[in-house]
């Protein structure tokens, strides 16, 4: 096994002093051949003890844990000192305490998974294994570096299923059976660590390129009882089973399904795994899941706003969830699906991915049809000319108001004669929708 580091940061971090490393998912990385990213550094000396070159700027990130960020010839290490951390019962991710300390060892011990215990000392080019990482590196293996690994902080619960599912590797027995009987502390981790821990998860095969990755871990958190205290909506899908001339599978499976076959495009996958998410409610109320798509679609916004995600996502979200079931059967009249296309034009490709994915997850359909019924009448609107926005029409809300028309009846108008040309993209001349527009009520009383 060898680990490669630039002869620029070999030579830097060799400079610092006695005893730095190269520690965590560097070390990790280059051993299995995965590409490296920011590098992390210990030893036993505070951040201000190292000798640093000239032209490095030292920034001090945490002064409670002694971390401090350090940039060389545009390179970005983070050094740590070697510490021990002790914490409150329960899974809160911040230590209550921290000890600072020249033992190696011991700064192995408070680490997560005995991968990221591996320390290699550029100055020697030496590799120092004190918790056998190295063998778990070569077979590809999570194992917590102590008993108490998730007892102390529960965020590791989400970082176990996000290292296994990014790295391809397996959970040990152990480790797996801690995580599922401390599931409980992630209920001590802030809505935003989680929230972070869950987009990475989604996205876990575009980080080395493991297919599937982000459906395997999916499937962790339902093994490892996970969702229930992540998202208890998710757990509630479990064992909700569908008409199997539809679904071949129950609500969540089909759900994680879905989310592993939607592209990595920004939301969708969140989209996915929540498009379905109404179908519980409706279900317990109704015995049936008519109409699920619209409770989908308040629940995600429910659940999304509860974890923080921005108002765009969440409205995009929501959106997406609320319209996956518009003329599922292709019956619609093409005025309409042509006024639908308009109005949702800025997220009508995220939308028929998922429409894709849906029918691809239901294990019956294998969502490959051809152009789907958006795509072609999108198509013809563009031929046709038709304007997707009401800045495209030829009689705007300044043209209405030199007409006479008054607040309220300026909007009402312009909706009633942009959706006339979304239908018939000829009646966007100045003379036609002045005529139309002279037929519309001036004032709305209310």
């Amino acid at each position: 096994m060898k680990i490669k580091v630039a002869e620029k940061s070999a030579e830097f971090i060799s400079g610092l002093g006695e005893n730095i490393y190269v520690v965590g998912g560097y070390v990790r990385n280059s051993l299995c051949g995965l590409k490296t990213d920011d590098i992390d550094i210990a030893g036993p000396i505070p951040a201000p003890a190292l000798k640093l070159p000239p032209h490095t700027t030292m920034t001090i990130v945490n002064h409670r844990m002694g971390t401090a960020q350090l940039v060389h010839d545009d390179v970005v290490y983070e050094y740590t000192p070697f510490r021990t951390e002790v914490y409150n019962p329960g899974g809160e991710h911040t230590p209550v305490q921290v000890f600072f300390t020249d033992d190696l060892m011991s700064d192995a011990m408070r680490r997560d998974f005995c991968c990221n215990a591996v320390y290699y000392d550029v100055k020697r080019d030496e590799i120092i294994d004190p918790l056998g990482g190295l063998r778990d590196i070569e077979m590809k293996i999570l194992r917590g570096c102590h008993k108490r690994v998730f007892e102390s902080d529960g965020l590791r619960l989400l970082r176990l299923v996000r290292l296994a599912s990014e790295l391809g590797f397996k959970i040990e027995g152990e480790t797996a059976m801690s995580a599922k009987a401390n599931s409980d502390n992630l209920a001590d981790i802030t809505t935003e660590r989680k929230r972070a821990e869950l987009d990475k998860i989604l996205y876990a095969d575009a980080k080395y390129g493991i297919e599937n990755a982000h459906y395997r871990g999916l499937k962790l958190l339902k093994q490892l009882d996970i969702w229930r205290n992540l998202i208890p909506e998710i757990a509630a899908m479990a064992n909700i089973m569908q008409p199997p001339q539809y679904h071949k599978y129950d609500v969540m499976e089909h759900s994680f399904m879905c989310a592993r076959y939607a592209p990595p495009m920004p939301n969708l996958r969140l989209a996915a795994l929540l498009h379905d998410v109404g179908k519980v409610y409706c279900y317990s109320k109704f015995g049936n899941f008519h109409g699920h798509e619209k409770n989908s679609e308040i629940m995600a916004r429910s659940i999304l706003g509860r974890m923080r995600y921005p108002n765009d996502v969440i409205d995009q979200v929501a959106r997406l969830c609320g319209l996956h079931m518009y003329d599922m059967r292709g019956d619609a009249r093409e005025s309409k699906v042509r006024v639908f296309v308009a109005k949702n034009y800025d997220i009508l490709d995220k939308l028929i991915a998922l429409i894709r994915a849906d029918r691809r997850a239901t294990g019956i359909s294998d969502g490959d049809e051809g152009l789907h019924r958006f795509e072609i009448v999108r198509q013809k609107m563009i031929e046709d000319g038709a304007p997707i926005i009401k800045r495209q029409l030829k009689l705007s809300g300044k043209d209405l108001s030199e007409m006479g028309f008054e607040g309220e009846a300026i909007s009402a108008a312009l909706e009633t004669l942009w959706r006339n040309c979304v239908i018939d993209p000829r009646l966007n001349t100045y003379d036609k929708l002045k005529r139309i527009a002279e037929q519309l009520p001036k004032t709305i009383n209310k």
